[in-house]
C-alpha cells in the first residue's frame, strides 16, 4: 500500500528553518566574520515573532505550493446547489 509523503506542520518547517539559517550563520561566521549577523537577525525574528504572536517566515512558508491544500470538489453538493430552485431576496 502506497501512503501520500506526510507535510510537516508549518511550526516544524520554521524551526527547521530557523535553524539552519543560525547553523549556517555560525560555521559561516568561522571564515565571514560578519555572518554572525545572520544568526543574530533571526534571534531577533524570533523574539519579535514571538511578543507579537505573529511570524514572518511562517506567513511566507505557507505561501509555497507544498503548503497549500489542494481545493476539494464534492460533486454531490455541487449538482444539488445546481439543481437548487433559485431563491428571490
Amino acid at each position: 500500500m502506497r501512503r501520500a509523503p506526510s507535510r510537516w506542520d508549518l511550526e516544524r518547517q520554521v524551526r527547521l528553518a530557523a535553524g539552519s539559517l543560525v547553523l549556517a550563520g555560525i560555521v559561516g561566521s568561522l571564515r565571514y566574520p560578519r555572518l554572525r549577523f545572520l544568526s543574530g537577525a533571526v534571534g531577533a525574528g524570533l523574539t519579535f515573532a514571538a511578543v507579537s504572536d505573529t511570524c514572518a517566515m511562517g506567513s511566507l512558508l505557507s505561501r509555497l505550493p507544498y503548503n497549500r491544500t489542494a481545493p476539494s470538489c464534492d460533486v454531490d453538493r455541487v449538482v444539488a446547489e445546481l439543481t437548487a430552485p433559485a431563491v428571490a431576496a
